[in-house]
């Protein structure tokens, strides 16, 4: 039993020792491929720097002087405000690496998300201290596979489930996430042992309202006919603000705001205004998996808005304070998490079609890009209904489907290259 002990541990010591190698290596070779954008907005800065710190050895990735409680997250549906209220740091786990999804194979079918084992295998390992950093890890039960991931973190990391109703406009539901909600509230309390009071939720809300405003002013840049700035890095300032503080972001963001708005004054473009305008949706791209996003500029799109859960979806909508009673608040906050969400694991999921719809029309989008995980089952069987309602209004979709290995890339790019080339040749038959 011993030698079988060792030789275990041994093994794990090898795949722990290759992950931290690869993933130093990854973000080495994505900043060394960055830093030949001479275009690139000089503000990207400092969202570049939570990222290179992957890379470093000791990956302090979190800025936490205080000594304060780390709660982490997945999914969107974990409402930040309660953590920020209880005076601790939001932190999604989302990380998109192919060798750590490869350490967390051996929990999983041989199908199945990327995302959920990528988590995995952080979490089973040193590589990211942020895993093992945190007090508190929550997981909504938005599909099987979190469902799953809740039950197998639990071995690494506390664990909170927070359920989900799966049909969002009915008084029972809404009855149902309301109750959820201020089951997680104690929880965070407990966890805290610091207690969310009216003005600090208030405080926490008005926190990421002015970091949302921040947002929707780069989604409006985004509009343009000049691109500014590209789509990887639009989403990459989505994915800092999963490890930075909101308040700390938001002036970031304003200050890329501010340069990008002044790049529209003066014509500067990032991409000629001749590139076909593409959307990208589906199964969420984060940090180091950046793959899909390169892949479409590298191949001469402009990827100018996304329908993603990493990205454009994340910040996009807002607490609505009518009342300032406690319940008023916490019912305000679960509406927020609930009534905009468009993930597909919602039945009769049509707010998500007319997001696409408008921001198709908003964005003057001339294809969209389907992006789905292998194994993401709840984004592939929605396909079929949002490919048909494209269909019906002539707009061209592909559909990309891969995970976080990057051996596929050249096959991909054939196909992308291919599709950009048909969305050109539309333009001009017009």
């Amino acid at each position: 039993m011993l030698k079988k002990n060792t030789k275990n541990k041994e093994k794990n010591e090898r795949l722990e020792n290759r992950l931290d190698l690869h993933l130093s290596m990854t973000v080495r070779e994505i900043f060394e491929e960055i830093d030949c954008e001479m275009a690139r907005p000089k503000n990207m800065n400092y969202f570049d720097n939570f990222f290179k710190n992957f890379a470093t050895k000791e990956k302090n990735i979190i800025n936490n002087p205080n000594k304060k409680k780390i709660i982490g997250y997945f999914c969107m549906s974990v409402p930040e405000e309660l953590i920020y209220a209880a005076d601790a740091i939001p932190v999604r786990l989302c990380a998109g690496s192919a060798d750590s999804a490869e350490i967390g194979e051996s929990y999983f079918p041989e199908v199945s998300c990327p995302m959920v084992k990528s988590a995995v295998g952080f979490a089973s390992t040193s590589v990211l201290g942020i895993y093992q950093q945190c007090d508190l890890v929550i997981i909504p039960a938005t599909c099987d596979w979190k469902i799953k991931l809740a039950e197998i973190l639990k071995e690494f990391i506390p664990v909170a489930i927070l359920d989900i109703p799966r049909v969002k406009n009915c008084e029972n539901s809404k009855q149902f996430w309301f109750n959820e909600i201020v089951k997680l509230k104690k929880i965070i309390e407990k966890n805290t042992k610091k207690k969310i009071t009216k003005k600090r939720l208030l405080n926490a809300i008005n926190l990421i309202h002015h970091a949302q405003y921040e947002f929707k002013r780069l989604q409006k840049i985004r509009k343009s006919n000049i691109h500014t700035i590209s789509g990887r890095d639009a989403g990459a300032v989505i994915n800092a603000y999963f490890y930075d503080n909101a308040e700390s972001w938001t002036q970031a963001m304003k200050n890329l705001n501010d340069e990008l708005e002044q790049r529209i004054k003066e014509k500067v473009s990032i991409v000629p205004n001749s590139s076909p305008r593409v959307l990208l949706t589906g199964s969420p791209f984060v940090f180091p998996n950046w793959k899909i996003p390169n892949l479409i500029e590298s191949s001469g799109g402009a990827l100018v808005c996304d329908e993603i859960c990493t990205s454009n979806r994340y910040l996009n909508d807002m607490v609505a304070i009518d009342e300032k009673s406690m319940v008023d608040l916490i019912n305000a906050v679960a509406d927020r998490y609930l009534q905009p969400c468009s993930c597909p694991v919602f039945s009769n999921n049509d707010d998500r079609k007319n997001k696409l719809l408008n921001m198709i029309n908003e964005y003057n989008i001339e294809g969209v890009i389907y992006h789905v995980f292998k194994g993401c089952h709840p984004y592939d069987t929605e396909l079929r209904s949002i490919e048909k309602m494209l269909a019906d209004r002539g707009i061209s979709q592909l559909k990309i489907e891969t995970d976080y290995n990057p051996e596929d890339k050249e096959q991909l790019r054939t196909r992308i290259e291919a599709f950009l080339e048909t969305l050109k040749g539309r333009r001009y038959s017009k």
